[in-house]
């Protein structure tokens, strides 16, 4: 039930995508919503744990700012945004979106598929 697609959304799609996954019974499985819930990232003695999945729409944001992105990441030693990530936003029970960072191009994919995620914090 994680349709939410704007800004934020992301935020409330993980913990929705979380709190299913929970009721089910997750048995400690690894997945998108949970490895960026769970992130936690030290920078300068503080610790930075509000990481969230983003939506569709804030993984479009990102490849529209990613020349900026990647210029800050490199900067920074980050990576640059040039893979394919998971979006929170799910199609069904089985299917959620995935963003092309090259090309900027989505398209629907089996959650037992593995790919990549990009945690972020606010947007």
């Amino acid at each position: 039930q994680a349709k939410g697609d704007g800004v934020y959304a992301g935020k409330a799609n993980t913990a929705i995508i979380i709190a299913g996954t929970v009721a089910i019974g997750d048995d400690n499985v690894t997945y998108a919503a949970r490895v960026c819930n769970e992130l936690q990232v030290t920078e300068g003695g503080k610790t930075y744990g509000d990481w969230y999945l983003p939506s569709n729409h804030e993984l479009n944001l990102m490849y529209q700012n990613s020349r900026t992105i990647n210029t800050t990441a490199g900067n920074n030693s980050g990576s640059n945004l040039s893979s394919t990530y998971w979006s929170s936003k799910e199609i069904d029970n089985d299917s959620a979106w995935l963003i092309n960072m090259s090309t900027g191009n989505g398209t629907d994919t089996n959650k037992a598929t593995t790919n990549k995620v990009r945690a972020v914090r606010a947007f």
